[in-house]
């Protein structure tokens, strides 16, 4: 949690780029794609995936949390919303947008854990 606005604006800054506009370009665009269920299944999956092995490769974005079954739930819903999203729309743009907007109430509004 931070109450320093400049500090907010940077995570936010940063956030539209790593994770939410790279992370949605690789698993929305790169493979989920506009068609398949079994491919958005499959890249929800490594959406998911992805996060205990920032961890594991020791990544400096990397934090325990990731390891956390009940983080991983929230991931998994955020990776369906946004899959969802991209798919109806057909544009990558509210998959980021959305991302974007949870990264930054996650780092902006709770408890570093």
């Amino acid at each position: 949690m931070t109450d320093d606005p400049i500090e907010l604006l940077a995570v936010a800054a940063l956030a539209i780029l790593v994770p939410a506009l790279t992370e949605e370009m690789v698993f929305r665009v790169g493979l989920a794609g506009r068609r398949g269920r079994i491919r958005a299944i499959l890249a929800m999956a490594a959406f998911v995936l992805w996060h205990p092995v920032q961890v594991w490769l020791g990544l400096p974005m990397a934090q325990a949390l990731f390891l956390e079954p009940g983080f991983l739930a929230i991931t998994a819903a955020l990776g369906l919303a946004c899959t969802i999203a991209y798919r109806i729309s057909g544009s990558i743009w509210p998959a980021v947008v959305m991302h974007w907007l949870v990264v930054v109430g996650w780092k902006g509004l709770t408890v570093p854990v």
